[in-house]
């Protein structure tokens, strides 16, 4: 019955054979051949993509279809005749147990050829290739089963030669066949929009197992020697962000439903699949140490000249298929997990975190201010681990970018190792069984005792590890913060020369940073020493036990023993580390799930088919977090209460009132921003994007009556072309694009910048003057296809002749007729004339409202104008302006390619360059600290090779009592040797064979061998340990120097090197690219010294064997090394490209939340969210070719591996005296080499690749800063205030023309200067040139006789005070802080300078404890107007109100956001003009400080100016040209070049003059002739 196994095999075979003929046969039957889903009329597509028709051409299974139908009659021919042989005598009567096996190979051979036919006949690309994988399967168990029948040696010897050579050609013909049947191509070649498909869904299935369809793109980059995005084909439609997030709503039916139930939906199958292949995976990576203990076995029991047994051979062919299958299954367990969770889940996440930004309301809040200050011992562990960090943070717009850039990676990491989970528990269950057998119970239960020791310290040591990484990571996220905040106030750190202060801010809590870390190193440590000791302490003890006891150690137990020990150790301390990966992801988890489920922006605003804007009884307030919303009626809430009147359609509608009055509030309610505590807001029905049909747009349907376009109070600009911005996705009309420039007054500024409208606009507009960046925000509106525009402010920041110019030509003009205008303003008396409907806010109400010709015969418009300064002339409001022609064609620029304002992100070429790598050893220690480091790491692989040595010399001791009892175990059986039968007689040697019978001598052995074997561990662990501590101090040390190195270099770069590069970027050294420095670089140095060595010693160690064995591992080697450099050529550039396709995401996301208002209000989060997929996918296509790299090298790596470890079998098993300790030495290294050889090459690279980060902040390191030497001034410097220019000339940048030519003039100490020009005039360069941000050609500054070129940059900032009405700076914390950021002045100072600039009040009735107000723009209302507030207007609303608006100035500890956003635009102004105060410099600059103010407070504040800086010099750059009309004198700059310096009345005397002709034009000019020729001053202007 020994041969009934084959039956059952056979009769399984063809079960298989008949399931994968069933599709063959519905193919053949139904003729589906003939239909192909997605071949149609000679084409292909499917949902990847489409089949260009040369990829058609090129396409061709002709041959693969010949070769499957040769093989398979060829086979089937072979067995029919095999079989007919069989059943002729004499083999019928001898072989019975074979002829029905052989009978149903026959017919499983029948159906082979069914499904082969069925494959040469079928047209459907796709239907062959999976008819060809069933066919496959079903010839693989045919190749099996022949392959078991050739093993029954009984049959040759009764059938034949002739038998056997039909039976092996048959066995050939089904390997061939298997082969042939997966060499079918799937598809052609498909693309995606002109480019290339991944071909993992191309290929022929043996490409696809062995991940060779990475060979064309490694080609590709060792022929060039750098690899580009466009070389990086499109990813297959499952990982694309867009059909991921679709997947995503389709599968979150609710939006309550946790994002964890969300994932397993969508991912429960590919989840399955990875455990069913690591559990397989798993089960048979023991196979090969199974094998081991055969032939360690036979070599025990061989006699000395004794031939191999035939057996051994076999087993010798299994360790190779185990092997193979093996690497196999590892290489695509790792692929799978890439490919199918790992990617998948950090695009999902990424793209539907976007999505969700787009739609939630956009919170501007003030968290708690934080204390940086503070040194490490200062700082309680409370402050750190207590604090809830979500609370504030999550209303951070970098906290939001963190969920993408940390939270969203954690998760997909963690969903990359959660196998390990099953494999554990699985490895610890086989370890056990086969432990349980080799060693028996008691030494195996005295090994886990003596390991479970160290479980406490392991747990112990992992919590506090545990709680370490969590206050790294609230630090990290602390200054990550603290340093995204520096660069985005780098302009105000820099005009205050704060450089120095903030370095110091930034590295204290660096130093917090590198104290935990330590701490955390530490903790490490101690845990790799114990995993280190672990398997040592667990084989000493196990092994040690077992010698005792049974008196002896032979080389089968101890090797294989050894083998699975350090398996087992895996398997238990794998666990600890996989439970925080999963407690991190927990959190990350949490952390997304708190942010999906925030408030969306609701539909409180009822849509109508109504054509008018109206409030009924309207109570607004700035949107909140739901759970943190307060009522109505809190105080601590700005509010908008009893809102009611209506905007009349297609007219012009203006909102006025003081500053912080709530106007920025009413214009978000309208585009749907702010919360509507009760009442209604109506506004027209939108329509939907799919209803505009913007492409079909012509001019006779452009405006869309019910679209919105929005102008915020701050302009946002995109980094793309000012083309781009203004279109802002509609399509191109020349002739409206030209009449919007011209209203825009923008056609002048296509003639000063390089590349006319091609020019492209840094992040934010930085290239662009204030003015211009508002004028093309307008300039969006108005071209855009909306009926309704929404505008904040547009005049503020423009001269006022340009300001009329919009007004006319825009505002008013043809291209804005008919369009509902909604206009926030402080300039009613201009506007007024066109103005339909006027609003005045003021303390939270609507003061009044109604038709413009009411509030006139009412007297209230009189009082309004009277507010702005007295009013404006009527003559001059009348004036005409002059204006720029309209429709002016754009100036025509140079065909050359534009240039690029923001950079792309440098990346290297080729290898890390050893400049790289020399500086990170000298910032690590120098080239004597490692020298001595790799001392320790030479010990210590001593110690590695020296302690299986030691048990090789052991148990070499134990030979000829071992060779008794196999001797002995093979005369007590009849039957040939088999495993069983071995097992069994090693079980009745243990039993029958006592301490006594082995004799003394066995158990001096032990006494001897087994100190020595435990000195030597003992050695190893010590030695490790060495190395660790030397290696993570190492690390350390190069981490606080090289983030010294770049922060410096960063804080003291030139202004237009932080214009033209994205923060992002930035931010991306210090955030990444140090968390790789700080974490990986250690570990990764740390394992490729350590395999590499490793890997130095398996072949040391072969050579044992034989000498022979040293070509062959030379080969084997440098195979490997030709293998290292084509990955490394692929992978290095894969890497830097998935590094630097990173930071266009993170810049995206961040420009997205600051534009986030301005996009809601056009309609455009489809195309953001469009745009942020396709960078979403850029940076998966990196990761995803990476990934296939490794997965190439490793399976490669693999083969080339299994072949040095056959081969050193072989001859092992050859060398006839050979001891098995010897043996079982040289084996248990041999069985690592592939593993080893492979994690050196993969530790190389990735050392390299993580040397990229070194390599982006050694490039930042070493960015030119300013010059910062020079002869320090007088400590009193300056003392008066006298400016001297003399003949300047100034320019951006080496390659461009000047900005400023020969400049010269001279101001007195104390002297008020007003500098006065038209756009590009030069005002904003004259004051960069003041403060040396750029540096002179030729000429000179001098201040107070001192030539500024000469004296450091540090002191010549620190006195002079600048305020830029561009970017009014603030940082998050409180007024305080903002105001004294280093505590040098006093609670009385700071409180007297908010009085100076009026925002608090001597007679404020407020409470004095103000409420914190972290909802968003708060009012001060401390200018408040003598006129009662009634309304005066029959319509008007807004009556009294029981709760009152609190002044949050009034309280120095409240809270300021990031940015200032909880203020209004006026009050970052004012707050910056009350730092300025407090500093009390002797010369200042003020850029338009006070332009977003109202008038009112405009006035007072230049009073206060005035009064409070009679001592200093001061320059002011105006819009407004009152503001200037009485200062001392009057510098005109036109062309960058002085025209006019002189006394205003002197310049007003210059009919012909520039100021002259500006005063006519601004609409001032009766007020401005009042102010220069000094008739009737009134009190104001004194």
């Amino acid at each position: 019955m020994q041969h009934d196994y084959l039956l059952y095999a056979a009769a399984a075979v063809l079960t298989i054979s008949m399931a994968a003929t069933i599709p063959a046969v519905r193919t053949i039957t139904h003729g589906s051949w003939a239909q192909s889903a997605g071949h149609i009329d000679g084409k292909y597509r499917d949902r990847d993509g489409e089949a260009t028709p040369e990829s058609i051409s090129a396409f061709s299974t002709r041959w693969q279809k010949l070769l499957v139908l040769f093989c398979a009659f060829a086979g089937l021919g072979c067995q029919i005749a095999f079989t007919v042989i069989l059943n002729a005598p004499p083999a019928r009567d001898q072989l019975k147990h074979l002829l029905l096996p052989n009978w149903l190979v026959t017919a499983s051979w029948g159906l082979l050829d069914v499904q082969a036919i069925a494959i040469g006949a079928n047209r459907n690309f796709v239907g062959a290739f999976q008819q060809g994988v069933y066919l496959s399967v079903s010839t693989l168990a045919v190749t099996i089963l022949l392959l078991a029948q050739l093993n029954v040696t009984s049959t040759w010897q009764t059938a034949g030669k002739v038998a056997l050579t039909l039976c092996a050609a048959s066995t050939l013909a089904a390997s061939i066949l298997t082969l042939a049947s997966l060499s079918l191509p799937r598809r052609p070649d498909v693309f995606l929009n002109g480019r290339l498909v991944d071909r993992m869904f191309t290929v022929n299935a043996n490409t696809r197992l062995t991940f060779g369809w990475a060979t064309n793109l490694m080609s590709l980059a060792t022929k060039k020697g750098d690899l580009d995005m466009a070389d990086l084909p499109r990813l297959s439609h499952r990982l694309r962000p867009d059909e991921q997030s679709a997947e995503w709503e389709s599968k979150r039916p609710s939006a309550n439903e946790s994002v964890f139930k969300t994932l397993l939906k969508i991912y429960g199958w590919p989840l399955s699949k990875q455990w069913i292949t690591t559990m397989t995976n798993t089960s048979v990576s023991y196979l090969p140490w199974w094998i081991t203990l055969q032939l360690l076995q036979a070599l025990e029991a061989r006699k000395p000249g004794e031939p191999v047994e035939p057996r051994l051979w076999l087993f010798v062919a299994w360790l190779g298929m185990a092997r193979i299958t093996n690497a196999l299954l590892d290489n695509w367990l790792f692929w799978n997990m890439v490919s199918e969770l790992y990617v998948p889940v950090r695009s999902q996440l990424a793209a539907v975190i976007f999505q969700k930004a787009m739609r939630r309301k956009n919170v501007k809040a003030a968290g708690k201010a934080r204390n940086d200050d503070k040194t490490s011992e200062q700082v309680t562990s409370s402050e750190v681990d207590g604090a809830d960090g979500d609370t504030t943070g999550q209303k951070s717009r970098q906290a939001v970018i963190n969920l993408i850039g940390v939270d969203a990676n954690r998760v997909s990491e963690f969903s990359l190792f959660q196998y390990m989970f099953p494999t554990s528990i699985l490895q610890f269950v086989i370890s056990m069984w086969f432990l349980i057998y080799l060693l028996g119970w008691v030494p195996l239960t005295l090994g886990i005792l003596s390991i479970s020791l160290t479980i406490p310290i392991n747990s112990i040591f992992a919590k506090m590890m545990f709680k370490t990484n969590e206050k790294l990571m609230k630090i990290r996220d602390e200054k990550l913060e603290l340093v995204n905040e520096a660069l985005q106030g780098i302009r105000q750190i820099k005009f205050s020369a704060l450089e120095s202060q903030w370095e110091n801010r930034i590295l204290r809590l660096r130093q917090r940073e590198l104290a935990t870390l330590w701490e955390y190193f530490r903790y490490n440590i101690i845990l790799d020493s114990c995993w280190n000791s672990g398997p040592i302490l667990l084989a000493l003890t196990s092994l040690g036990s077992y010698a005792w006891i049974h008196g002896n150690l032979t080389a089968s137990v101890a090797f294989v023993s050894i083998g699975v020990l350090s398996t087992l150790d895996f398997a238990i301390s794998a666990m600890p580390a996989l439970i925080r990966h999963g407690i991190d992801c927990w959190v990350s988890l949490n952390r997304i799930q708190k942010y999906m489920d925030g408030p969306e922006l609701s539909p409180a605003r009822t849509n109508t088919e109504r054509a008018d804007i109206s409030f009924q009884d309207a109570c607004l307030a700035w949107p909140v977090d739901d759970q943190d919303k307060p009522t109505e009626d809190s105080a601590d809430r700005f509010a908008l209460r009893d809102v009611t009147f209506s905007f009349p359609p297609g007219e012009l509608s203006v909102i006025s009132g003081n500053t912080g009055s709530g106007k920025s509030l009413m214009l978000a309610a309208i585009i749907g921003e702010a919360d509507i505590l009760s009442g209604s807001v109506t506004i027209p029905a939108p329509p939907t994007l799919n209803e505009r049909y913007d492409d079909r747009a012509n001019p006779e349907s452009w405006i869309l009556p019910s679209s919105i376009a929005y102008v915020g109070q701050l302009p946002w600009i995109e980094n793309a072309t000012l083309r781009d911005n203004v279109l802002f996705g509609m399509p191109f009309d020349k002739d409206r694009y030209e009449q919007t420039l011209a209203a825009c007054a923008l056609t002048k500024d296509l003639e000063t910048l390089v590349d006319g409208d091609k020019t492209e606009l840094g992040v934010n507009g930085v290239n662009l003057s204030g003015g211009q960046k508002w004028r093309v925000t307008v300039a969006r509106a108005v071209y855009s296809r909306a009926g309704i525009l929404v505008m904040d402010d547009i005049f503020s920041a423009v001269d006022a002749h340009v300001s009329r110019h919009i007004l006319e030509n825009c505002l008013a003009g043809s291209l804005c007729k008919g369009r509902t205008r909604i206009l926030v303003t402080h300039h009613v008396t201009l506007v007024e004339k066109h103005a339909r409907f006027i609003i005045e806010l003021a303390d939270g109400t609507v003061r009044c409202s109604g038709l413009t010709e009411d509030l006139r015969k009412q007297r209230v418009l009189e009082r309004i104008e009277s507010f702005e300064q007295h009013g404006l002339n009527e003559g001059a409001a009348d004036s005409e302006p002059e204006e720029e022609p309209s429709g002016i064609p754009l100036k025509k620029q140079s065909s050359r390619v534009p240039q690029k304002f923001v950079e792309d992100e440098a990346r290297e070429k080729g290898s890390v360059k050893g400049h790289i790598y020399a500086t990170y050893l000298k910032d690590s220690g120098g080239w004597t600290y490692w020298c001595l480091l790799m001392g320790f790491y030479l010990l210590f692989q001593a110690a590695q090779i020296a302690q299986p040595w030691v048990v090789r010399l052991w148990t070499g001791g134990a030979e000829e009592s071992s060779l008794t009892m196999f001797q002995a175990a093979r005369t007590q059986s009849e039957l040939p040797y088999t495993s069983q039968q071995g097992f069994l007689s090693r079980g009745q040697y243990r039993q029958n064979t006592s301490s006594q019978e082995l004799g003394g001598q066995e158990g001096r052995e032990v006494r001897f061998w087994l100190p020595i074997y435990a000195a030597v561990c003992l050695a190893g662990v010590l030695s490790g340990t060495a190395r660790y501590i030397m290696t993570f101090r190492a690390s350390y040390r190069a981490s606080k120097i090289m983030f010294e190195k770049i922060l410096f270099a960063v804080l003291r770069t030139p202004l237009r090197w932080t214009d033209t590069v994205p923060v992002g970027r930035i931010l991306n050294r210090f955030t990444a690219d140090f968390n790789v420095i700080d974490n990986d670089l250690a570990q990764m140095g740390e394992w490729f010294l350590s395999t590499g060595l490793q890997a130095v010693g398996i072949c040391a160690a072969s050579l044992f064997v034989s000498p022979l064995i040293a070509p062959l591992a030379a080969l084997c080697l440098g195979w490997c090394a030709w293998l290292g450099m084509v990955y490394l050529t692929a992978a290095r550039p894969a890497k830097r490209l998935e590094s630097t396709s990173k930071s266009p995401i993170f810049d995206f996301f961040g420009s997205a939340l600051t534009g986030l208002t301005t996009i809601r209000a056009f309609d455009r989060t489809t195309p953001y969210i469009q745009a942020m997929h396709a960078k979403i996918e850029e940076y998966s296509m990196c990761s995803m070719n990476l990934s296939l790299f490794n997965r190439w090298i490793g399976w490669n790596m693999s083969v080339a591996g299994i072949a040095f470890t056959i081969t050193v079998t072989v001859f092992v098993l050859l060398q006839a005296g050979i001891d098995a300790a010897l043996a079982g030495f040289v084996l248990s290294f041999t069985m690592r080499f592939s593993n080893t050889v492979l994690i050196t090459v993969r530790a190389y690279a990735e050392l390299e690749l993580e040397m990229n980060a070194v390599e982006r902040v050694v490039e930042y390191s070493e960015i030119e800063t300013e010059d910062f030497g020079g002869e320090k001034p007088p400590a009193a410097w300056p003392t008066q205030g006298r400016l001297e220019v003399n003949k300047l000339v100034v320019a951006y940048a080496p390659h461009l023309s000047p900005v400023l030519k020969d400049v010269s003039f001279q101001i007195n100490p104390a002297e008020r200067i007003g500098v006065v020009g038209r756009t590009g005039a030069g005002k904003s360069s004259l004051t960069l040139a003041l403060f040396r941000f750029l540096e002179a050609r030729s000429g000179s500054i001098y201040v107070d006789g001192l030539n500024i070129a000469k004296i450091p940059l540090s002191d010549l900032r620190s006195r002079l005070a600048i305020i830029p009405q561009q970017d009014p700076v603030l940082f998050s914390g409180t007024v305080r802080t903002n105001l004294d950021s280093f505590d040098d002045h006093t609670e009385a100072e700071l409180n007297d300078a908010l009085h100076r600039v009026h925002l608090v009040s001597e007679d404020n009735s407020m409470s004095s404890s103000a409420t914190v107000s972290d909802n968003g723009p708060s009012s001060p209302t401390s200018i408040i107007s003598n006129s009662e507030p009634t309304a005066t207007n029959p319509t008007a609303a807004g009556g009294p109100t029981t709760t009152k608006n609190v002044n949050i100035f009034q309280d120095l500890s409240s809270p300021i956001s990031e940015g200032g956003h909880n203020l209004s635009q006026g009050q970052r102004q004012l707050l910056c003009l009350a730092r300025a105060i407090v500093s009390r410099p002797k010369i200042m600059v003020l850029d338009e400080a006070t332009s977003a103010v109202d008038m009112a407070t405009d006035t007072l504040i230049q009073r206060s100016i005035r009064e409070e800086f009679k001592a200093s010099t001061l320059i002011v750059i105006a819009h407004r040209l009152s503001t200037i009309a009485d200062f001392d004198r009057i510098l005109v700059l036109s062309g960058g070049a002085v025209v006019e310096f002189g006394t205003p009345l002197d310049l007003w005397k210059k009919e012909d003059g520039i100021f002259r002709s500006m005063c006519e034009e601004s609409g001032e000019k009766a007020k401005l002739k009042t102010m220069i020729l000094g008739e009737g001053l009134s009190g104001v202007n004194e």
